[in-house]
């Protein structure tokens, strides 16, 4: 069977003695659960649902184990099934902060920021120091044009997770959106090395309008690392279109 596989694999690693004691149900439908969201990390969404099947039919449930099958569903382009699994979760659960989570991203990727929105916003007010709902709000801010709103949800997920690679760009993107360059490089640099921050930057121009910024950046680019291949890319379409 896939799970029994799939945590054979995931402590086959691990020193004599030092595994979770599976005979124990709650130890192991928690490790069960571990492995489950790795393989939705790993984009294995569909063996994730032969998983969920397996542990349903072994009598698991409860909030964590529909959410990742939510997530399953929606990674594999079921999001009415996926939106209509957290709906009744979030009905039974109204607390849950996992649960309005992820059905405000399953509400973004369709393009229903409003109702994407009302869903992070519940999530970030239950979960307030989880910086990946934050992010995601600003996300989901910055779609929908609301552009300072955006730069201050990303700046809370900052404050949680300074480390944050995706949210430093992400903030790049919206301070370009109002014209705020100096800062908008400043957030690129602080998530890239030089000749991507240059890249990262020209695409922020570019989907601002700024041809001439853009093309300015991905020169910056290339002469920061010959050869890189999206910005040079890039700057030929550019050049090529004037």
């Amino acid at each position: 069977m896939l799970l029994l596989a799939t945590l054979a694999h995931a402590l086959a690693d691990a020193p004599e003695g030092a595994g979770p004691d599976l005979a124990d149900p709650a130890v192991r439908e928690a490790t069960q659960l571990d492995v489950l969201d790795a393989l939705l990390d790993a984009g294995m969404a569909e063996q994730a649902l032969e998983m969920v099947s397996e542990m349903r039919k072994a009598g698991s449930f409860g909030v964590r184990l529909d959410v990742a099958q939510a997530r399953a569903m929606h990674m594999r382009g079921l999001a009415t099934d996926a939106t209509e699994l957290l709906l009744g979760v979030v009905k039974k659960h109204p607390r849950e902060a996992s649960a309005w989570s992820q059905l405000g991203v399953v509400y973004a990727d369709g393009g229903k920021l409003d109702e994407a929105e009302t869903a992070l916003r519940r999530a970030a007010k239950l979960a307030p120091g989880n910086a990946d709902i934050q992010n995601n709000l600003g996300f989901v801010l910055l779609s929908a044009r609301e552009n300072e709103a955006a730069i201050d949800a990303f700046r809370a997920a900052l404050k949680i997770d300074p480390a944050s690679r995706r949210t430093r760009n992400n903030l790049g993107f919206a301070l370009v959106r109002l014209d705020r360059y100096d800062e908008a490089l400043e957030a690129f640099r602080a998530a890239n090395a030089e000749p991507d921050a240059r890249y990262n930057f020209g695409v922020a121009c570019e989907s601002a309008g700024d041809r001439a910024g853009a093309i300015t950046s991905y020169q910056a680019a290339v002469s920061a690392q010959p050869g890189h291949p999206q910005a040079a890319a890039a700057l030929t379409r550019l050049l090529q279109e004037y």
